[in-house]
């Protein structure tokens, strides 16, 4: 007999001190794809719906999958898009009922202007739909910020373990398989969530390095894992830090075979790790005039380019990606072969794609979704040197062959430096980002890049250097300077040692 598996997904990350609200047309300029098109655009990836449709063959799994929604992190998402897009999920739940079975590969970071924890009532209306003897299974980013009626309404919750998420995938598939297993009776999950009074730990989640708080996690984790009777995944959430909710935060998540107390004493025991690493990073962010001083240094011939993630502003944490202040560092500095990706400017794409390939344009360029964070709007002229709908293709490890859209946009040319200007904030994450302007990024001097995390995978194989700098933006690492009002306290680092 072939089992009925209902599958879809609303992702988006919101930080709640962004003042530009997240729309219904944010999430259908970034991914909006209905049954059809999920098959067309995610079969074959290496991302959540790609291990999903995977399954869905491997086990003869009767997939019904009405919506696939993501947007980009941004400020809170309207109650009018959460509504609309919930609402298409919900009603083709009713009308595929009965399944055996769900699947939501979710984020676990969304709030809505009436939802701090959106995820938990998208939980929430799915199981009043199908009930309490239907297993369903979730995914979650590795920045979620996991709550307990999440854990209480899901029965199997797997997290990424990379950062940069390269295991999107890899995580789905764990889900479900543990789904079929549930389908099929052989077993009965449930989830334990344990956490500590920390807002922001584990050192953001990174991996890349091979070492550090995440890492040794990871390692306590699997040997839990494989130590622990009747434990079946267990996954760890390192948080969001940038969303002014009641359990912002790292969490861990044990799936076990049914309820049993042990699960309990290895959610603890690792959640102790969160708060016995806390203050552990390997990232640094640099004042503005060290970076600079770094990025002066010659470089040898062939060494390839120097990355400079502008942390603070970048779109992949919810920042606006419009902050001005390290291109204005760079000019005045007067370095040479820089590349930017990207300044988000709707008006200067389209006063840039107006005056056409090779035309002189001026504009003022950047800071204007918020001037109070990391600069106000500088005028520039230059030459319009390439023209794209900024539509392209992952190429590299992270979220590989999946497609994603920086909106019409143009490459700005001036002496010394090449300014991607995008009508939409995304993050940098591919050098597919850069080629499909005609910059190759193995030839440039500087890549100042709108980014945290997920450019390291591509990038830092053809690099000479990775630096941070702390350029003003909204996701800045001073947690005081937000106006917190939901967040539990006391809680580290805001007010305990």
């Amino acid at each position: 007999m072939s089992l009925t598996v209902f599958a879809a997904s609303i992702m988006h990350e919101s930080h709640t001190f962004n003042i530009a609200p997240t729309t219904l047309d944010d999430f259908r300029n970034a991914d909006y794809l209905d049954g059809a098109a999920i098959d067309g655009a995610m079969r074959g990836t290496r991302s959540e719906w790609g291990a999903v449709l995977d399954l869905a063959d491997e086990f003869g799994w009767h997939l019904v999958h009405p919506l696939a929604a993501y947007a980009e992190p941004a400020g809170r998402v309207t109650d009018h898009a959460f509504d609309h897009i919930l609402g298409i999920i919900t009603r083709a739940l009713e009308r595929a009922m009965p399944v055996h079975g769900v699947i939501l590969p979710l984020h676990g970071a969304m709030v809505t202007e009436s939802h701090d924890d959106a995820e938990g009532e998208i939980l929430r209306q799915v199981r009043a739909i199908v009930g309490l003897e239907v297993p369903i299974a979730v995914t979650l980013d590795l920045h979620a910020n996991a709550t307990e009626n999440m854990a209480c309404l899901a029965d199997i919750i797997t997290t990424y373990r990379t950062t940069p998420h390269t295991d999107t995938y890899e995580t789905a598939e764990r889900a479900g398989r543990l789904l079929q297993r549930a389908m099929l009776g052989e077993i009965k999950p449930s989830v334990t969530l344990a956490h500590r009074p920390v807002m922001s730990g584990l050192d953001h989640g990174r991996t890349i390095a091979g070492h550090g708080a995440m890492v040794e996690m990871l390692a306590r984790l699997r040997e839990a894992e494989a130590e622990t009777p009747g434990v079946l995944d267990i996954g760890v959430a390192a948080g969001f830090v940038w969303a002014d909710v009641p359990f912002t935060g790292p969490t861990v998540l044990v799936t076990g075979d049914e309820v049993r107390p042990e699960y309990r004493a290895v959610a603890e025991r690792l959640a102790d790790f969160i708060w016995d690493s806390r203050g552990r990073e390997t990232v640094r962010l640099l004042p503005m005039d060290e970076t600079i001083s770094i990025a002066r240094k010659a470089a040898p011939a062939g060494s390839g380019p120097l990355l400079i993630g502008d942390f603070t502003d970048n779109p992949g944490g919810g920042a606006h990606g419009d902050s001005t202040g390290l291109v204005l560092a760079l000019l005045e500095a007067g370095i040479k072969g820089v590349a930017v990706g990207t300044i988000a400017d709707p008006d200067a794409a389209a006063a840039g794609l107006k005056a056409g390939l090779g035309a002189a344009v001026t504009v003022d360029l950047g800071g204007k979704k918020d001037p109070r964070f990391g600069g106000t709007p500088i005028r520039l002229t230059g030459t319009v040197g390439a023209v794209s709908d900024g539509i392209y293709v992952r190429k590299g490890k992270y979220m590989t062959g999946t497609k994603a859209n920086m909106g019409p946009s143009f490459r700005l040319d001036l002496d010394g430096m090449q300014i991607i200007v995008a009508t939409h904030a995304t993050q940098i994450d591919d050098r597919e980002q850069f080629r499909i302007y005609g910059i190759e990024p193995e030839r440039m001097n500087i890549l100042a890049c709108k980014a945290m995390n997920h450019f390291r995978v591509d990038f830092e194989p053809i690099a000479r250097g990775l630096i941070y700098v702390d350029a003003g933006g909204i996701c800045s690492l001073d947690f005081k300077q937000f106006p917190w009002s939901k967040l539990r306290r006391p809680i580290w680092p805001l007010d305990l040692n």
